[in-house]
């Protein structure tokens, strides 16, 4: 009788620590690799602000000085930025976009693309554009377009820029921040 009570709780320590085992092994293997996802954030933001920046205005939809219209296309972030910024320091601005001066068609058509993307992924955001002129102040073209409250509070924010030199020297410094 002994005997057979010896084995049974032989055969529940053994279950047990069967059930302690795999206990552990599923927690490391269902645990949240935090590098993994950073990287893909941090890549998500490079990616993004650079498909924005390279983005290109449909021919037709942007007139000239002369009121005529431009069927050569024109880059979101070389083109129309860099009108933005002369735009900003006092000149007249060289394009009119869908009836639009530079600066409100670029913010328009870059909040529209990234709601249309990373809005549409619920991710939270913020886009900022800041022109750097010679030794002036670091000077914003525009209210950064967020989503969501941008990443005001946010735990985790990973960044890309996206420097554009401006003809005549100055720079515009985009820059994207995606948070969680």
């Amino acid at each position: 009788m002994k005997k057979g009570q010896m084995e049974v709780v032989g055969l529940v320590i053994i279950v047990i620590l069967i059930t302690l085992g795999l206990l552990f092994l599923a927690q490391f293997a269902l645990k949240d690799k935090p590098e993994k996802k950073i990287f893909t954030r941090k890549g998500l933001a490079y990616s993004t602000i650079s498909a924005v920046m390279r983005t290109t205005v449909p021919a037709g939809t942007c007139m000239g000085e002369d009121g005529q219209p431009l069927f050569n296309p024109l880059s979101l972030g070389k083109d129309i930025l860099e009108d933005c910024t002369l735009e900003k320091i006092g000149n007249s601005p060289r394009y009119t976009c869908d009836g639009k001066t530079s600066c409100p068609y670029f913010n328009d058509t870059v909040n529209q693309l990234l709601q249309g993307t990373l809005g549409t992924w619920n991710k939270r955001y913020d886009f900022s554009a800041v022109m750097l002129l010679g030794g002036a102040e670091p000077q914003s073209l525009f209210d950064p377009i967020t989503n969501k409250n941008g990443c005001e509070n946010a735990r985790e924010i990973d960044a890309a820029e996206q420097p554009i030199p401006l003809t005549g020297g100055g720079l515009v410094q985009a820059k994207l921040r995606l948070c969680d």
